[in-house]
């Protein structure tokens, strides 16, 4: 497992070793694609805003598995820059390493990124002279302190509306330096040059750097282990908790801000041993009696788990006098989300009913109020003492027609495959339709989806199968799109 150090604290061998894999990935044209990413990403949507913390996260950590992959070393991990420790006369400046500050006009001539070794590109990827550094020299002559960042470090919660420059209280907002003692903005201008611009990541320092911002994250969770990422809904497109991230390409991990804030399954760590610690998730009994719980401390968010035995309906619920907020996640994925709601219950409690196949299943509550606190009852109660039948799709027989009624509803269907062929399942209608395929003999693992392979915005998947049970579910693409469907399925 990569261990993410402090820059100033590796020895020779260390930094010989994180230079040459940069330097190999610069050679073969990953490293420029890298500062492409995020030169050409829309300013607001990776910055200024809540995606700002995951986003670069996932940046650092596809650029960290290139240098694994470059080095044969799987436990090479980006090193931090230290601020406090980390002005113009610490290790990580010397020639070895990063090289120090520019000359008279900026340009570094010293170390393994100089003038006429290392050149950077512009936006549109061409090259764009050498590379700049002016240390001190635009409004920011010092780095932020430990008592600086441990003010920032005492901050709940992760993020307040409106979600931009000016969220108070910010967790995020103060840590990249809209408010309070400006941390992550001060790095970058504090080393001026090339890390002033949206192509910065044309300095290597510019991933120090973010490993530094991330590593305060990532202690942040530490200590706040109920503080969730905020908004999860009702924030601009791209912000919310399930949202895809802008110019965040599909990867090893996923691109939504979900995907990454678990550190430990990421396999993060920092070398003063910080893990974010697992908690116990509190088990719901479906039908028992509705459990008393609080959200003690603005923007806290609790975490719930449910069994279902069998398809059917299903209501998670809250009581009380507090305006609370749930999303559900599952079966059996505390990221796969399948519905939210504010206030579909009594007074300003959220409820939501959907039909669940058997699996394991999330909720996650908070209140709406990213400001309040209070205390609610949450309950999961089942509808059907017998469960409701998965209608049954007929190789080669009729279409069947329906229709997804209500935001986050998806569809289920049963099909019984007798012999091993290819089949195809289709749906047609003027719905932008999601499909994914099933089995065999069990609803829960994934073996194909598709979007728009149909007709228009129809989805259709063909697939060789063998004999067995298999499931297809059917979702609008959009999680609030509702509209009417066919479903048909034909062996070759």
């Amino acid at each position: 497992m990569a261990i993410r150090k402090d820059a100033n604290t590796l020895n020779p061998n260390e930094r010989a070793e994180f230079v040459d894999a940069i330097l190999a990935l610069k050679a073969a044209g990953i490293y420029d694609r890298f500062v492409l990413r995020h030169a050409n990403a829309i300013m607001n949507a990776i910055h200024r805003s809540p995606a700002f913390l995951p986003w670069h996260r996932r940046f650092i950590y596809d650029l960290e598995l290139e240098l694994q992959r470059v080095s044969g070393n799987p436990d090479l991990g980006i090193p931090y820059w230290n601020w406090p420790s980390g002005e113009a006369d610490a290790a990580m400046w010397r020639n070895d390493f990063l090289g120090g500050n520019g000359d008279a006009s900026g340009v570094v001539r010293t170390g393994p990124f100089q003038a006429g070794q290392w050149t950077v590109v512009n936006a549109s990827g061409l090259p764009s002279g050498p590379l700049m550094r002016t240390f001190g020299q635009n409004g920011f002559p010092t780095l932020p302190t430990q008592t600086e960042i441990d003010q920032v470090m005492a901050i709940t919660p992760y993020d307040s509306p409106p979600w931009n420059m000016s969220s108070s209280p910010s967790f995020r907002n103060q840590l990249e330096g809209w408010a309070g003692p400006n941390l992550h903005n001060r790095g970058h201008v504090w080393v001026g040059g090339s890390m002033l611009p949206m192509t910065s990541p044309n300095d290597p320092v510019f991933f120090m750097h973010h490993c530094m911002v991330d590593k305060i994250w990532h202690d942040w969770q530490a200590r706040f282990p109920n503080q969730d990422y905020l908004p999860v809904v009702g924030g601009p497109f791209g912000q919310n908790l399930t949202d895809p991230m802008d110019s965040t390409p599909s990867g090893q991990i996923g691109s939504r801000p979900i995907d990454v804030l678990d550190s430990a399954a990421l396999g993060i760590t920092y070398d003063d041993g910080t893990t974010i610690p697992q908690p116990t998730i509190p088990l719901l009994v479906v039908d028992a009696n509705p459990e008393q719980f609080s959200i003690g401390a603005p923007g806290e968010t609790d975490i719930f788990q449910f069994q279902v035995a069998a398809f059917g309906s299903h209501t998670a619920f809250t009581t009380g006098s507090s305006d609370t907020f749930m999303t559900l996640f599952g079966p059996n994925n505390p990221a796969a989300q399948v519905a939210f709601d504010d206030d579909g219950g009594e007074n300003l409690n959220a409820q939501i009913t959907r039909n669940l196949s058997a699996g394991t299943y999330y909720l996650r509550i908070r209140l709406f109020s990213s400001n309040s606190t209070g205390n609610y009852a949450v309950g999961i109660r089942s509808n059907n003492n017998i469960p409701t039948p998965i209608p049954e799709l007929t190789v080669d027989g009729a279409s069947i027609n329906a229709a997804i009624s209500t935001a986050n509803e998806s569809d289920l269907y049963r099909l019984n495959i007798t012999d091993d062929a290819i089949y195809t399942f289709q749906t047609y209608g003027t719905t932008d339709t999601f499909m994914t395929l099933h089995g065999p003999n069990s609803q829960i693992p994934v073996i194909a989806s598709n979007d728009d392979g149909g007709v228009t915005l129809n989805a259709r998947i063909r697939q060789q199968l063998t004999a067995g049970e298999y499931f297809l579910r059917i979702r609008h693409f959009s999680p609030i799109g509702t509209g009417f469907y066919s479903i048909h399925a034909t062996r070759e």
